[in-house]
């Protein structure tokens, strides 16, 4: 799932992920329609959008953490004996 995409099930958050999830929400309304749907083409609209840049970076950092792999997650089974 690509960022773009992410954003537009996150506009119930009310921190900096909501705000651009909102503002590219309503931009998508409008017709547009993303390339790559990267961060780094919703950093290049922020200003458009009336975003700041600090707003996507907080977002950008969000989905990381949600899509990133647990590196230590066999090892956690194993010491604790328990499966997710």
């Amino acid at each position: 799932m690509n960022f773009a995409t992410w954003l537009t099930g996150q506009t119930h958050r009310s921190d900096a992920t909501g705000r651009v999830a909102l503002a590219l929400t309503n931009h998508l309304a409008t017709g547009w329609t993303p390339h790559s749907g990267s961060v780094d083409e919703i950093r290049t609209l922020a200003p458009a959008l009336g975003l700041e840049a600090a707003d996507v970076d907080v977002a950008d950092a969000r989905y990381r953490v949600g899509h990133m792999a647990d590196l230590f997650q066999e090892e956690r089974h194993e010491l604790t004996g328990s499966r997710r």
